[in-house]
């Protein structure tokens, strides 16, 4: 009797955990993953690329606040097969993906079926995503955005750049280009060179004349001389002061932002997300969210994301919705203007 009277309470228990998790309820990250749990976070990516990195850092950190806890991630080579896997994982508050919102834009561009606004429940922001260098081939005629911007005037169609094709780095560069006069988006040659090991290369023997790349590449290239330093592009809080102290060094006037430079459009926000099946409900996904924004304030998630200078805040539920719906309109706008919106 007392084995039938202990099954049916652990089963009341857990009817009240499952109509808990459900309900609007208010929840706390113990009542979503109790010890003992495992969380299976999605990386549409191979191992050793950026996303997979930057999750392997809340990973590690997430570890660290919740030891009990078991964070398995799992890479997957197909993109398309990682994003489909977790629209149709369970929602209950246990599968994830991580991935940047150039996801957006390869949606409206019809690269991908999956949709991470209506599709997905947005969970959070891992990172604000980080500057890039805006490099040009070694001699280049112009030294700055306002150089480059008037070549392009004065020689349309000639300027090459390279960038992955419907991706993000084409919509980051087109943004640059875009703000440096009406109409000069549509006056450059677009080329695919996907990889950032591709974008050096052929900048640095001319076969493209603009692309982008991580400043540390960008540094290594110039101190060589093999690239023409432009500026960067990045998140708003991009400035010759927040890269310098994030990267550790004090960078050179040449690699001014946008902005810096006079242009306060040649920005390009393109956050980290972590998301969960669309169906997981609000309370969940909130008590996940403020499992990250403390993850946000562990010293190995801060070191990591330093190493690959990009910058790190605690979002909350609410911000991070609003970021997303923001940088969905900027991509749907950048996406129709490249003629690539399908959707």
């Amino acid at each position: 009797m007392k084995k039938i009277i202990a099954v049916i309470l652990t089963f009341v228990m857990l009817m009240m955990v499952g109509t808990s998790l459900a309900s609007e309820a208010e929840l706390s990250i113990s009542d979503v993953w109790p010890d003992g749990t495992t969380v299976y976070i999605d990386v549409p990516a191979k191992a050793g690329g950026g996303t997979d990195i930057y999750t392997r850092y809340l990973t590690q950190a997430l570890g660290e606040l919740y030891p009990k806890v078991n964070f398995v991630v799992t890479n997957y080579d197909t993109t398309e097969v990682g994003r489909e896997h977790l629209k149709n994982a369970d929602p209950n508050g246990q599968y994830f993906l991580i991935h940047h919102a150039g996801m957006f834009l390869e949606y409206m561009s019809g690269i991908s079926n999956v949709s991470a606004k209506d599709d997905y429940k947005t969970v959070g922001i891992v990172n604000l995503g980080g500057p890039q260098a805006v490099i040009a081939k070694p001699n280049a005629p112009y030294h700055n955005l306002k150089e480059l911007g008037e070549y392009i005037a004065a020689h349309p169609y000639q300027v090459v750049i390279g960038c992955s094709l419907g991706g993000a780095s084409q919509a980051s560069l087109y943004n640059i280009i875009a703000a440096l006069g009406e109409g000069y988006g549509e006056m450059v040659n677009w080329v695919q060179c996907g990889s950032e090991a591709d974008k050096l290369t052929q900048t640095a023997s001319a076969s493209i004349d603009i692309a982008n790349a991580s400043i540390p590449n960008a540094q290594s290239y110039e101190a060589d001389g093999k690239l023409t330093i432009l500026g960067t592009l990045g998140p708003q809080v991009s400035t010759l002061a927040t890269m310098s102290e994030l990267l550790g060094s004090e960078l050179g006037e040449q690699y001014a932002s946008g902005p810096e430079q006079g242009y306060p459009d040649a920005t390009f926000e393109c956050s980290y997300y972590m998301w969960a099946p669309a169906a997981t409900p609000d309370n969940v996904a909130k008590a996940v969210n403020e499992a990250i924004c403390k993850a946000t304030e562990v010293q190995s998630f801060i070191d990591g994301n330093k190493s690959m200078a990009t910058f790190v805040s605690a979002v909350n539920y609410e911000d991070a919705q609003a970021t997303l719906a923001h940088e969905w309109e900027v991509m749907e706008e950048t996406c129709k203007k490249l003629g690539l919106y399908v959707r």
